[in-house]
């Protein structure tokens, strides 16, 4: 027994996947178009097409959140250490001249004569 599903289940099912991977079902893809497709083409691999995208993006969603997670205690870290997390600078990287880091202009620096 082959199970058909409606436009409109599909139009759901499409609306409630993109909108736990944290977009705008209607921003991200035409969904009438995506619906249509996957309702007039039931019978091939379209939905298993279509939810390895939406299972894709969710991953990549995902792992951006965990490297900015990491970017922030990284840039914690080099404040809480005399460092500059903006510009990625450690303490002992900062300008010799004026002890400032790259988020500033050193135009007025120079470097003492031993480096």
């Amino acid at each position: 027994m082959t199970v058909v599903q409606s436009f409109e289940t599909f139009k759901g099912e499409i609306e409630r996947a993109l909108s736990a991977c944290g977009v705008h079902p209607h921003e991200w893809c035409d969904v009438n178009a995506a619906a249509s497709y996957l309702t007039e083409d039931q019978h091939t691999n379209a939905p298993d097409d279509f939810w390895a995208v939406v299972r894709r993006y969710r991953r990549a969603a995902e792992r951006e959140a965990v490297i900015n997670r990491m970017m922030l205690v990284d840039d914690l870290e080099l404040e809480l250490t005399g460092g500059c997390g903006r510009c990625g600078l450690e303490a002992d990287w900062m300008c010799v001249a004026c002890g400032l880091c790259n988020c500033h202009r050193h135009d007025q620096c120079t470097r003492p004569a031993g480096q």
